[in-house]
């Protein structure tokens, strides 16, 4: 897991918090589908939490259950996802903060 990066938080409130924590769950299950064949995945639960406090929060959560093995390492591949997602989330922050 990463440290915590201070970006300097622009100003948000939940209805924002909740589209952030949306969009990230869509780019992380992206990612996942660029690496793993979409048919193969029986269930994926993809989770992002955003919560507020003295700073940012986010907890991200990726459960996959297969069909089939396809020789992919799954924790591996859920591992990068959940960093894709935190650098995602870190880099649209900094846009936001930026206009």
């Amino acid at each position: 897991m990463k440290p915590p990066v201070d970006v300097g938080l622009p100003s948000l409130d939940f209805n924002e918090m909740e589209v952030l924590a949306e969009k990230c769950e869509e780019e992380i299950t992206g990612f996942i589908f660029q690496r793993i064949p979409e048919k193969s995945i029986e269930e994926m639960t993809v989770s992002c939490t955003l919560e507020m406090n003295e700073q940012l929060n986010l907890e991200i959560q990726i459960e996959i259950n297969q069909k089939y093995h396809t020789g992919h390492d799954l924790e591996n591949i859920i591992e990068e996802a959940a960093e894709h997602g935190s650098d995602w989330l870190e880099e649209r922050l900094r846009e936001m903060k930026a206009n």
